[in-house]
């Protein structure tokens, strides 16, 4: 019989892979092309907005569009590095018994995603849908978890330079390595010698948000 920490290393070890495959992606040169926002993925964003969760598979689509380098990332491998939930909805066609499953994500957390993801040194514009967000939660009393983070992410920005992720525990020796990315970013990875364990990242001086 398992223990509840069984599958633990198993977790850690999938969310590092993960993880080292973003820090490889994040150095690759970038493609010539650029992101062009459409009415289509402006509608699909207010729809998305208008019933609180994305498919998964259109916010996908919609990180892979932005910067190449993310079309081989499935959300579920992405929601265990920036530890948020993909939960699942039921299409019901038939009006009476559910009858297929989709992957989904909570607007919340889509926007936190490509907060993180440009944070970390890709060509992600969490824009698109943080400024459709942000007026929205100004009218809620009480902020839940990532939606916190989404409302005054620019003021947090703005307190701290380095963007700094970590998906397992420092060691006492870490071997610390630093590269430069494509947009300007500045990458240090932390590893233990066999994967990294963490990441900080320093934005280009012109990406940096105004403390006023």
């Amino acid at each position: 019989m398992l223990n509840s920490t069984d599958n633990i290393p198993v977790q850690t070890q999938s969310r590092g892979d993960t993880l080292d495959r973003l820090v490889e992606h994040a150095q690759q040169p970038l493609l010539a092309e650029e992101f062009i926002l459409t009415n289509s993925i402006s509608d699909l964003i207010d729809e998305s907005l208008g019933r609180g969760w994305i498919f998964s598979s259109d916010l996908q689509e919609l990180i892979s569009a932005m910067d190449r380098r993310l079309a081989s990332f499935d959300i579920d491998e992405l929601a265990q590095v920036f530890d948020f939930e993909e939960v699942q909805v039921w299409s019901n066609t038939t009006r009476s018994i559910p009858t297929r499953s989709h992957g989904a994500v909570a607007m919340r957390n889509a926007a936190f995603l490509l907060i993180q993801l440009r944070a970390m040194g890709f060509r992600v514009d969490d824009t698109l849908l943080t400024s459709r967000l942000r007026p929205l939660l100004a009218t809620k009393k009480f902020l839940v978890g990532r939606e916190f983070y989404v409302f005054w992410q620019q003021k947090l920005e703005a307190k701290r330079k380095d963007f700094v992720l970590y998906c397992a525990p420092v060691p006492h020796n870490p071997a610390v390595k630093e590269a430069s990315l494509p947009l300007g970013h500045v990458m240090r990875t932390v590893s233990d010698g066999s994967r990294i364990v963490g990441v900080e990242v320093t934005p280009p001086p012109s990406s940096e948000v105004s403390s006023d």
